[in-house]
């Protein structure tokens, strides 16, 4: 199946057009011996290359750009579910610890592949009419299109805020001049867009398509951007959509199949990148070419050095206690919630359970040995608790299921393949959960919880657990806290449900985030990188960086 999705994978001859560069850098091309625009868009199969090249960019805000994880590290290290190990990166460290500005370089590239993805999106649809094709297919890929350009949308609207809003190729410089549209403006564009590819894209693909958007996942980021936009009654009418014909959607039974290439495209998955034993695995990160590797480097990035890692990485104090609060009920198979021994790695005799090795017989102690000196980096500027519970380690998106030695070795044999889920149907209950409890629906909220708590192995609540809309809304917190972790949501999360700085501040003070002394008001929204400001004359600077 992974093979059939060269479609994404092996990027196409667009680039030449569309490029790599900036959008203002666009230039069509006379030479015969290449592709223009008089000569390209002329049939199908240079829509399905247009395509594959607006899908590129988005890898990096949303995922990693083939080893270049800047957006899962750091959208997720502003949580604080995770600590970030300094002196590794110092644009990420300068995100994860306030102090970073409108030059940080990580901003930067995810601000500048959003915009990429954007002016692809926009060529398609402003070239389409050119192409002979069947009425519906054409349909098809309009819906494809605008939901890439609504979710690059919701990106710079959930980080930034006030951007400009551009639906055209921008094909000179003067066109690139365009001022910042206000956040709500932006908001939506996003909303525009999906509902418009909620519409025309199909409900599930075949399976030389899979990976590509569906309808599912066009309602999703629509219910999620209500949610965003604080628009209750919609949030929860689009995002119950995803739980009634035609959708079939649901909790896979095992949690962890959602992060391994064992159950991929299962019921659960709404979106994911597909990773495949296409291209280079050792070729240039972040090159766009035909050769360009499709493996899996996140555990690289998170796994310890005994099982091939960097290690960057650490589960934060208030996590782990947010995981041991619950246990299971006497005589379950497992102390304490399914999800944990998915998510992390303990030495488990510490808690009261028989231990576990992995990488081919690696026991913690070895795996912890391994990360020891990076793990001091952390002192004395992050109190790192490895008294009261014990010491922990990051498992999720590790290769450590692999049970293979040197697993998340990004140099080993056989990197990892395994998909990325974007959005899962786990978010959608919880995100709806939400909303219904905000809208005075508390039977249907607790009916949402209550499955994501048993797929956990906990017991339902029942109405005298949560007996009002602030009990479940504490409850729905805590249960995405632990359910999505690692997962790009929790600084979302945590800027909605407390919104003064004052109110953000001590919260993360009390729960040790890093950097939480230099935490101010602008950091709900990250600086509008100097660099478009410097080549965008009728762009300002977002109000809380001024």
């Amino acid at each position: 199946m992974k093979k059939s999705f060269k479609y994404i994978g092996a990027l196409t001859l667009l680039m030449t057009l569309a490029g790599s560069c900036n959008e203002h850098d666009f230039l069509t091309q006379d030479n015969p011996n290449k592709i223009t625009e008089t000569n390209f868009w002329k049939d199908e199969n240079s829509l399905s290359m247009a395509l594959a090249a607006a899908y590129s960019p988005l890898r990096l805000p949303l995922y990693g750009y083939w080893g270049a994880f800047t957006g899962i590290q750091d959208i997720n290290a502003l949580g604080d579910d995770v600590y970030t190990i300094p002196g590794e990166e110092p644009p990420t460290w300068a995100i994860a610890s306030f102090t970073n500005d409108e030059n940080n370089k990580d901003a930067t590239d995810i601000f500048e592949k959003t915009y990429q993805c954007i002016h692809r999106a926009n060529l398609i649809l402003a070239r389409i009419d050119q192409v002979p094709i069947d009425a519906a297919k054409k349909e098809i890929y309009i819906g494809e299109a605008r939901f890439l350009r609504g979710l690059s949308y919701f990106i710079l609207a959930s980080n930034w805020g006030a951007v400009p809003i551009r639906t055209a190729p921008v094909e000179t410089t003067n066109a690139y001049a365009t001022p910042c549209s206000s956040k709500e403006e932006v908001w939506q564009q996003v909303i525009s867009d999906l509902s418009a590819a909620k519409d025309k894209l199909p409900v599930a693909r075949t399976s030389k398509e899979m990976g590509r958007a569906t309808s599912g996942a066009a309602i999703a980021f629509l219910g999620k951007s209500y949610l965003f936009m604080e628009n209750y009654p919609l949030a929860e009418s689009t995002l119950a959509l995803l739980s009634k014909a035609p959708y079939a959607y649901g909790l896979v039974d095992n949690f962890e199949d959602n992060f391994t290439d064992a159950n991929e495209f299962n019921k659960e998955s709404i979106f994911e990148w597909v990773s495949a034993p296409l291209g280079n695995p050792y070729g240039p990160w972040g090159a766009e070419t035909t050769n360009s590797p499709m493996y899996n480097y996140i555990p690289q990035f998170i796994g310890p050095p005994a099982g091939g890692g960097w290690f960057k990485y650490l589960p934060s104090n208030y996590l782990v206690a947010q995981f041991v609060k619950e246990p299971r009920p006497a005589g379950s198979d497992t102390k304490f919630d399914k999800r944990m021994y998915a998510s992390l790695m303990w030495k488990h005799s510490t808690l009261g359970e028989a231990d576990q090795t992995w990488y081919n017989g690696k026991t913690f102690d070895e795996l912890w040995s391994s990360a020891h000196k990076k793990i001091l980096l952390l002192y004395p500027g992050t109190q790192l608790d490895t008294v009261t519970y014990g010491r922990f380690l990051i498992k999720k998106y590790t290769g450590a299921w692999r049970n293979v030695a040197d697993a998340d070795n990004y140099w080993g044999a056989t990197p990892s393949t395994a998909n990325y889920r974007v959005m899962r149907y786990a978010e959608v209950l919880l995100m709806h959960a939400e909303a219904a409890a905000r809208n005075g629906h508390p039977d249907l909220a607790l009916a949402d919880i209550n499955l994501i708590r048993t797929r956990a192995g906990l017991t339902a609540k029942t109405a005298t657990d949560l007996p009002g809309p602030d009990q479940l809304i504490a409850e729905t917190d805590h249960q995405k806290l632990l359910e999505l972790f690692y997962e790009q949501n929790r600084i979302y999360d945590l800027r909605r449900w407390n919104k003064s700085a004052a109110q953000l501040g001590a919260l993360f003070l009390a729960r040790d985030k890093q950097g939480a002394s230099s935490f101010k008001a602008r950091h709900y929204v990250l600086p509008i990188p100097a660099g478009e400001l410097n080549s965008n004359p009728k762009a300002t600077q977002n109000d809380l960086w001024k």
